[in-house]
């Protein structure tokens, strides 16, 4: 019994803290989101319609994020948009942040890392644990450490 009412009030206490998040960030109509989201600075972060994102996904938004309609997001996916300039020595100091754009009709595999100043194009599949570290174009899959175009996505 003790097991069951303190597994409960952890739930409700996720549920509270995606509502939350879900309070500051824009969101469209019809957004799915699974428990477990940490989002930084979510003021930064705008959600099309039509969206799910599964649990454990981290958004770090000091740039902003804007994920596109239809999109989904796996669990497990980190998406950041800062940095450290590793050409200075100082790294508190040298902090730079780029925003993060993803497309319409995305799916972005579990896993996977999204890393500052990427857009991915409309309809891209990332692959699940590849790190996207450049643009990828719209309509194919895409794989791998870096992440880069596999195949085209099939038509129908």
């Amino acid at each position: 019994m003790f097991k069951t009412i303190v597994h409960r009030l952890l739930l409700w206490m996720e549920l509270q803290n995606v509502r939350y998040y879900m309070a500051k960030m824009h969101v469209g109509k019809r957004v799915a989101i699974k428990r477990g989201l940490r989002a930084r600075k979510p003021v930064n972060i705008t959600i099309g319609d039509d969206v799910s994102i599964g649990c454990n996904v981290i958004l770090q938004a000091h740039a902003p994020i804007y994920i596109g309609d239809f999109t989904k997001i796996a669990p497990g996916v980190i998406i950041v948009t800062a940095s450290h300039d590793t050409s200075k020595r100082d790294f508190e100091r040298t902090r730079t942040t780029s925003p993060v754009k993803i497309g319409s009709n995305c799916w972005i595999g579990t896993g996977a890392i999204v890393l500052p100043g990427v857009t991915i194009g409309d309809g891209t599949i990332v692959g699940a644990g590849s790190v996207v570290t450049k643009d990828l174009p719209p309509e194919m899959v895409c794989v791998g450490v870096p992440a880069r175009p596999l195949k085209p996505r099939p038509k129908s």
